[in-house]
């Protein structure tokens, strides 16, 4: 039986499912039995919700490399500043004591 060579790349580390059964994590490469996989990760937030993956002619320098992103809940999320709320604005630069002058530089 061949062994080949997987990475799951996501912006932070989740175990990764094959077939259902968890395989390793995220942006490490990992080693799995010659043959197609349905890739999973764990937990939610993430798309495409799986990938389909025929696993094969990989070595451990070219492993077959596959991404998942972030994706903002469902219901676009909880807003920035509370309703109503504005951010702060900067607070103003301090005043030059008097008697000094700018440089010119």
């Amino acid at each position: 039986m061949a062994i080949e060579y997987l990475l799951v790349t996501y912006p932070e580390q989740r175990a990764v499912l094959a077939d259902g059964n968890r395989v390793g994590f995220t942006n490490h490469t990992f080693m799995l039995p010659t043959d197609e996989y349905l890739i999973t990760l764990e937990g939610s937030g993430y798309a495409p919700p799986n990938q389909d993956v025929p696993l094969s002619g990989t070595s451990l320098v070219k492993p077959m490399v596959i991404s998942f992103s972030p994706v903002a809940p469902a219901g676009g999320g909880a807003p920035p500043f509370p309703p109503g709320a504005t951010p702060a604005a900067a607070p103003a630069p301090a005043p030059r004591p008097a008697g000094k002058k700018k440089k010119n530089a």
